[in-house]
């Protein structure tokens, strides 16, 4: 039943998505389901004509009119089939867009557990993507189809029956192990696409990471093309492998099937001479009937069966997209009027682990952050720091404990606490636009005018960009810029940072290793330049480089998910603890520190 319900969810989306035109074509399929019963009685009218024009040569005038009455059925058959199709290609289209359209909205607004693909996630976004819309796409089509197949098979079935009842058993008979053998093919590669749809990926990738530009010298330095280029072609050849293994076994069975169903035309041909044998009145004409009628007796026939057998079977495709679609995603519904004046943030007993994962990202945590301050968050690698930021800002829910700001759960108001802050993460986004929409991209609903948005880039460094850009602010830059203006990490980080800070009613700034990809004079300037760029907003920069120290006014040290030292530079360094090691461990890159930062 559940399956039956997906059924009709996929008829009212197919309906959604139509054209008018779309439905016209559709209306008149009605009336075309009586083509090929008109065209075969064309026919046997017509060579009936043919055989009398022997005996009587005043049959000329109904002869001639006979065939262009049969000409034109089959020029309006054939155009209304190419019509049809063309249509049909367009519904699967729009379902497509609609699709896509679906895919980016559920992606945008699910928990980010599942972009890291937890419950097979994203296997199953690229299985609908390549699939499913199609088969949702097609299920009007196919209903609408088996309805004008049924009046067709009707009015065949009246016009062969009086010749010979064995002629029309004889073309169902037939017809059914082809139908059985698509269904069972149908079930067969719905089970094989779904478990080869990983390894086609991974076969993807490999060839992609080839083609990728930021690949290349890797690529080119290390010598890997043919390592990667014989990785891809086993991949592929197993791959394929498996594919053809399925795809001969098909065309044994499709090919026993056809030559069955071909093969019954010698007993239509048999049947039908011994009735015009027992009753010579019937005539040649009757022959004809009896051979187009039988042939698109059986083309219908085969194509009701198969497309009652592809609704079921395709159901589980279309079950796939619904259910994906159902996906749980980010509680935004509770939003209040005016944006936070002040942010106090609160992690209580926190514990939380990644999906798959049985190591505590975050272990115990427990932190008070009050607005306006700045701190530093310093640890090694996989210590916590960047865990703590994604539990912030609601990225992911922990598994125990809380987080709240001004002491209200933030998954209770996640939209207005999105909208209090504003971060750059590790992996910064580069949007292949314009240098003024990649700024203003972080706050759509800021109008502000240029001279604002250039003194904003002074203090980031980034101003050095747009001057050099020949049509500044305007300039596109990324890969498909038309000058191929890419520009060079630090340049981009430095764009990055001027997006965070133009968000206007942020009241926290995350800055996750903001400076990496900067040179240490632009890192320095970044510092200098710090309290203007923050002014009263609570900031917290996460870095392994410990020159940010200098600039904050508290210290959080993370170990395996906890904090283990919290306090100013001077107090830690005294403790000669965990921070203080690090500190001197990088004490050389900070020697001149009191110069470049004062």
């Amino acid at each position: 039943m559940s399956r039956l319900k997906y059924f009709f969810q996929a008829i009212l989306l197919s309906i959604k998505i139509k054209s008018p035109i779309s439905f016209v074509v559709l209306f008149f399929g009605f009336g075309a389901a009586f083509l090929p019963m008109y065209i075969s009685l064309t026919l046997k009218e017509f060579s009936n004509g043919v055989n009398e024009l022997f005996y009587h040569s005043d049959m000329r005038n109904s002869v001639i009119l006979s065939f262009f009455t049969l000409s034109f059925l089959y020029i309006i058959q054939s155009l209304y089939t190419h019509v049809q199709r063309y249509y049909k290609n367009e519904d699967a289209m729009r379902i497509k867009q609609y699709l896509e359209t679906e895919i980016l909205i559920l992606l945008s607004s699910v928990p980010y557990k599942y972009i890291e693909n937890y419950n097979n996630f994203i296997d199953k976004v690229e299985f609908v993507k390549t699939y499913s819309g199609e088969k949702a796409a097609g299920n009007i089509s196919l209903l609408s189809g088996w309805i004008i197949g049924v009046i067709s098979f009707v009015s065949l079935a009246i016009i062969l029956i009086p010749i010979s009842p064995w002629i029309f058993i004889l073309i169902i008979i037939t017809c059914i192990p082809a139908t059985i053998l698509s269904y069972l093919q149908k079930d067969e590669l719905y089970h094989v696409n779904s478990k080869l749809m990983k390894e086609g990926r991974l076969t993807i990738h490999y060839a992609d990471v080839c083609r990728k530009k930021s690949a290349i010298k890797d690529i080119r330095f290390f010598g890997l093309y043919s390592y990667l280029k014989e990785k891809k072609q086993c991949l592929s050849k197993i791959h394929i492998a498996k594919k053809m293994k399925l795809a001969k076994k098909h065309f044994i069975y499709n090919g026993t099937a056809d030559l069955l169903r071909n093969g019954v035309y010698v007993g239509v041909v048999i049947v039908t001479a011994i009735r015009i044998y027992e009753e010579p009145a019937l005539g040649i004409g009757t022959f004809m009937l009896a051979i187009a009628a039988s042939g698109q007796l059986q083309n219908v026939t085969t194509s009701l069966i198969t497309d009652i057998l592809s609704i079921f079977s395709d159901i589980k495709y279309i079950e796939d997209f619904f259910v994906l679609l159902a996906t749980e995603r980010d509680d935004k519904k509770k939003k209040r009027s005016a944006p936070y004046k002040n942010v106090d943030i609160e992690f209580n007993n926190v514990c939380f682990s990644y999906p798959g994962s049985d190591i505590k990202a975050a272990n115990e945590l427990n932190v008070k952050i009050k607005q306006g301050e700045k701190v530093a968050i310093v640890g090694a690698n996989g210590s916590g720091k960047s865990t703590f930021v994604n539990l912030l800002c609601g990225l992911y829910a922990p598994e125990k404990g809380s987080v709240k700001i001004n002491g209200v759960n933030i998954f209770d108001h996640l939209d207005d606490v999105r909208r209090s802050i504003s971060t750059i993460f590790q992996n910064i986004c580069k949007y292949h636009d314009t240098l003024r929409n990649n700024i203003t991209i972080s706050d759509l609903s800021r109008s502000a005018v240029d001279d604002e948005i250039i003194t904003l880039t002074k203090l980031t460094g980034a101003n050095e960009v747009i001057q050099s850009a020949k049509n500044e602010l305007d300039e596109t830059i990324g890969i498909f810029s038309n000058m191929d203006n890419n520009l060079s990490g630090g340049q981009w980080q430095k764009i990055a940072i001027t997006r965070a800070l133009y968000r206007k009613d942020a009241r926290v700034l995350i800055l996750d290793e903001p400076t990496s990809s900067l040179d240490p004079i632009a890192e320095a300037n970044i510092y200098r330049s710090f309290s203007m760029l923050t002014g009263d907003k609570t900031t917290i920069l996460v870095s392994h480089r410990l020159g940010i120290t200098s600039v904050v006014d508290r210290i959080l040290v993370f170990d395996k998910g906890s904090i283990i030292e919290d306090g100013k530079h001077a107090d830690l360094m005294k403790k000669n603890g965990v921070y203080s090691k690090m500190y001197k461990a990088q004490a050389r890159w900070y020697a001149q520190s009191d110069s470049i930062f004062n």
